[in-house]
């Protein structure tokens, strides 16, 4: 123990010194009474007093004390219990009986997982999480060893460093049983394209049997297919192919016949969601003339399906109300010196701009795209892109930014450039190989509609380039296509917005988040938003519930819990001031059948994983023999630990104490010997 002062040592000769001057203050001249104490008194009382006054006074000036504390802890040991579907039930709490036997020698802790799905890696790499640098002694593990998501647990045991018993808990058994194993999709599609569905089903025990594999939405069935299991662990891979026909989040059941005797038929189908999107979209190039530009552009553009290009050359040829269903403009030297375009009437379509030497800069700023330029003359410079690290809007991988710079330069106006506080430039432009901060391919958005720019033109120079350095257009193409991409996407403007996720899983707590914003599309989250959730149910009239928002910030907040499996519809209302809205979508939660598809215990992963770690898998009949294991190990010690702890010398109440004493003593002597 140290005890430290925020000023010199030395001073603690004062705090003695006042203890002396109030010492002798007191006791200096003494009274009649006092003269006839017995010498050892007589000294007592001052030095009691002394005493007393300077420890006060020591304690006024706030001194620290530092004292090197040790704690003695105890060997962990983890208990991780499995109570997934799959353990049965009478060993889901199989350790609760020898949790007494262990306690005395080890600081237990009971740990669960598993419930629908199974991830013993994820369980472990928890364990690794709460007790790194902790005095972890082992792991016991009572599991069947099947696990349905997550990596394998092997690997993650090792990295604990400490050994892992195992509890071989289920049955080994191969039962009488066909399920479908894995059923792997892409959770979205376009409208109008197909999109590919691979189902792989296993049998076992079932050699000789037929059973028929299908695929049906909303009732109705869209494959079929009749499959005969061949051998007695019989697995097989259908890939099938369907129509994204109808937009939306749409629901597919993929079923297999049971046959006689199965141990289950749970795991006989599978219900997937996929997200059907209308992605179709207009792209309307409009040109002062004709351009290798749009060559260039139109080629990456259409590599897309999903998009329809139309080119108009020179722009006047076509009306702008024949416009007005295009997702996105391409305007290339638009608006120019020789074309009278009525460009604001087309102002609230999202607008790539292709700014050249024949752009017309003053009608052009008269747009307030949210980029100006000024110039005195039609004088062009060279420019090539640099990256801008800072960009943030959409990403390109760094080599591709790389290959780019490299790309030959642009012919861009000259003349002083002004650009919007919320333009954010991906390329800025390079004059005579100086950097400067011109935007080159920019971005910006304008009450709520996006524009793109790109001042210079050459693109085809880019993507000629672009194939003699890598034998391919694909730098070209994505960057085209990360344009298109973001600057088509319209922004929401409605006063009520719900965002959710699309697709929930069985055991996903469903959370809804809502903003409502006034005329000045400022968020507000003062009046009541109400939910109105509906299951969509086959040949039942579906069942409402009602709900409100919690405020949680400027916006709202619902949670629902877990819900069924199913397809919900929804419809969220508000009002405000005066004037009601609305705002309606949809989602599924997916029905979990995890547990199903194995109900084979999987004693050869725990005991791999046990004899890895340098410990031993035991039976349930073998439990009785787990403390007796722990104590033969040498490594499962109770640890020191030591640590520096500063306390402040008032808070010890030892002191207290003293104090106390001191000036009791000197009052209980005076009023024995002078009373």
């Amino acid at each position: 123990m140290k005890l430290l002062f925020d000023f010199p040592w030395y001073c603690v000769l004062f705090c003695l010194l006042a203890g002396v001057f109030y010492s002798a203050l007191l006791y200096w001249r003494r009274r009649a009474d006092e003269a006839t104490l017995p010498r050892p008194v007589r000294l007592l009382l001052p030095l009691l007093r002394l005493l007393s006054v300077s420890l006060i006074a020591l304690l006024l000036t706030a001194p620290l004390v530092r004292r090197n504390v040790g704690t003695h802890e105890k060997p962990i040991i983890v208990v991780a219990q499995d109570r997934s579907q799959s353990v049965p039930t009478d060993q889901r709490d199989i350790m609760a009986g020898q949790l007494d036997a262990m306690e005395r020698d080890y600081q237990l802790v009971l740990d669960t997982f598993g419930d629908r799905s199974t991830d013993i890696a994820a369980a472990l790499a928890s364990v690794a999480d709460r007790y790194a640098g902790r005095n972890l002694g082992a792991v016991v593990l009572a599991t069947d060893g099947i696990y349905n998501q997550g990596q394998n647990p092997t690997a993650v045991a090792q990295q604990l460093a400490v050994p892992v018993y195992t509890v071989a808990l289920g049955d080994t058994t191969r039962r009488r049983d066909a399920a479908i194993a894995h059923v792997r999709f892409n959770r979205m599609a376009y409208l109008g394209n197909q999109f590919p569905v691979e189902v792989t089903v296993r049998a076992h025990r079932l050699s000789g049997e037929r059973a028929t594999l299908s695929i049906s939405r909303g009732g109705q069935r869209l494959f079929s297919k009749e499959l005969r299991y061949t051998e007695g662990q019989f697995t097989a891979t259908e890939t099938l192919v369907l129509d994204a026909d109808k937009a939306g989040l749409q629901s597919y059941t993929v079923a297999l016949t049971p046959c006689e005797g199965e141990a289950s038929t749970r795991n006989n189908s599978r219900t997937i969601a996929i997200e059907v999107l209308d992605g179709h979209q207009k792209i309307a190039f409009l040109a002062a003339a004709p351009h290798p530009d749009i060559s260039a552009l139109k080629q990456s553009i259409e590599r897309n399906p999903n998009y329809e290009v139309s080119v108009h050359c020179p722009a006047n040829s076509i009306q702008p109300e024949k416009l007005r269903d295009c997702s996105l403009l391409v305007l290339h030297n638009l608006p120019s010196f020789g074309n009278q375009l009525n460009l604001a009437s087309l102002s609230q379509i999202p607008t790539i701009y292709i700014i050249g030497i024949q752009t017309d800069l003053g009608r052009f700023n008269a747009l307030h795209t949210g980029l100006e330029i000024v110039a005195k003359s039609r004088k062009t410079d060279e420019v090539t892109p640099m990256q801008n690290t800072a960009f943030a809007l959409f990403t390109l991988a760094d080599d591709i930014c790389g290959r780019i710079e490299q790309f030959p330069p642009l012919s861009a106006p000259f003349g002083t450039y002004r650009p919007a506080g919320n333009l954010q430039s991906l390329f800025t432009a390079k004059v005579g190989g100086v950097s400067t901060e011109r935007p080159l391919i920019a971005f910006c958005q304008q009450e709520g509609v996006r524009h793109a720019f790109v001042v210079g033109e050459g693109l085809w120079r880019w993507r000629l380039q672009d194939y003699l350095m890598t034998g391919s257009n694909a730098d070209f193409d994505q960057l085209v296509e990360k344009m298109v991409v973001y600057t088509s996407l319209q922004a929401n403007r409605d006063r009520l917005q719900v965002t959710h996720e699309r697709i929930y899983q069985e055991n996903e707590p469903v959370v809804i988040q809502a903003e409502l914003y006034n005329d000045n599309f400022e968020p507000v989250n003062d009046p009541a938003v109400q939910f109105t959730l509906q299951k969509v149910s086959e040949g039942e009239n579906p069942i409402a519930s009602t709900y409100e928002f919690n405020r949680s910030g400027s916006g709202y907040t619902l949670h629902l819990g877990l819900l069924a499996p199913g397809h919900y519809n929804y419809i969220a209302s508000a009002t405000l001031a005066g004037k009601s809205h609305t705002a309606t979508g949809s989602f599924i939660v997916e029905e979990l059948n995890l547990e199903e598809m194995n109900l084979t215990a999987d004693h050869t992963l725990l005991a791999t994983l046990s004899s890895t770690t340098g410990a031993q898998m035991l039976s349930p009949d073998q439990l009785e023999r787990l403390p007796q294991l722990l104590k033969e190990r040498d490594d499962l010690k109770t640890v020191v630990y030591s640590h520096t702890r500063y306390t402040e010398l008032l808070s010890l109440p030892w002191l207290f104490v003293l104090l106390v004493l001191l000036l009791s003593v000197e009052w209980a002597v005076r009023k024995y010997y002078l009373s």
